[in-house]
């Protein structure tokens, strides 16, 4: 019995020296993938296949969710920037956690190719994304929505079905590629609801077109109650797109100065 019990108690220390080992390699790989992804020159990055982000849709958007002010912003500077794709990227990678970062490469696919699809600016997207979760692809609301950019299943489904997207249920909007795709086909669908007025269609995403419409209706989008109903959203979104656009000035700033100095090295 006495050794039974011995055997026993080895066998539990070596399944937890056994887990322990299995939960630092799994670990070690994180940290080894986060540095490869950290120091990919713009020739590997080549190889990841992303395609170039669609300047024409991008500067539109741009032009649209900031008016007057688009004139010497963020991003009016990166007009005609070959590496945008990078930005975006560099981006994703930096917001994603650890345990996500295998992630990286089809998302910036995915938010690159149907921001083109629909005619957004992928930075617009970014910046719903981190309005939304946090970059949290397993994150899930107060009233059910899920995902990367929170949707609700209900909406995702409807959604799915209009555009033939496959839908498994629930688990769909956990796949942060199938989230980003219903999410940006609902952006398509509110800014052809609301004539393409970001002003509608932007808190439209968060509040429902119902609740626009009726506000609209009610006290014609002039009220002071209503703009700050409205309001409150799009302005932590566009405090988002002005905070990701800054990032991707500094980020390009280190690109060009990388490229000089590369340069000077070959002269």
């Amino acid at each position: 019995m006495m050794l039974l019990w011995t055997r026993l108690s080895s066998d539990k220390k070596g399944m937890k020296i056994s887990n322990r080992i299995k939960s630092y390699l799994a670990v070690l790989g994180s940290l080894l993938m986060m540095l490869a992804f950290q120091n990919m020159t713009l020739k590997e990055f080549g190889s990841l296949n992303i395609s170039n982000v669609d300047e024409s849709a991008r500067r539109d958007q741009a032009r649209q969710l900031l008016g007057a002010y688009y004139r010497g912003s963020f991003a009016q500077k990166l007009e005609g920037k070959q590496n945008l794709n990078y930005l975006v990227y560099k981006k994703i990678d930096s917001a994603l956690g650890l345990k996500y970062k295998s992630y990286v490469p089809d998302l910036a696919r995915a938010i690159i190719d149907e921001s083109q699809a629909q005619q957004f600016d992928p930075v617009f997207i970014l910046a719903v994304i981190q309005t939304e979760s946090s970059f949290n692809p397993k994150a899930k609301g107060t009233s059910g929505e899920l995902g990367l950019m929170q949707i609700l299943p209900k909406t995702a489904e409807w959604i799915a079905k209009k555009n033939f997207v496959k839908w498994e249920g629930e688990k769909s909007l956990y796949d942060p590629v199938t989230n980003i795709k219903l999410g940006i086909l609902y952006f398509a669908h509110l800014r052809s609801e609301f004539d393409g007025t970001a002003y509608h269609y932007l808190p439209a995403y968060n509040m429902g077109a119902g609740n626009i419409r009726k506000i609209t209706r009610r006290i014609g989008s002039i009220d002071a109650d209503g703009k700050v109903m409205k309001r409150d959203y799009a302005i932590r979104v566009m405090r988002n797109y002005y905070i990701v656009y800054k990032e991707m000035i500094s980020e390009q700033k280190k690109l060009e100065k990388f490229a000089r100095d590369e340069n000077e090295l070959i002269e």
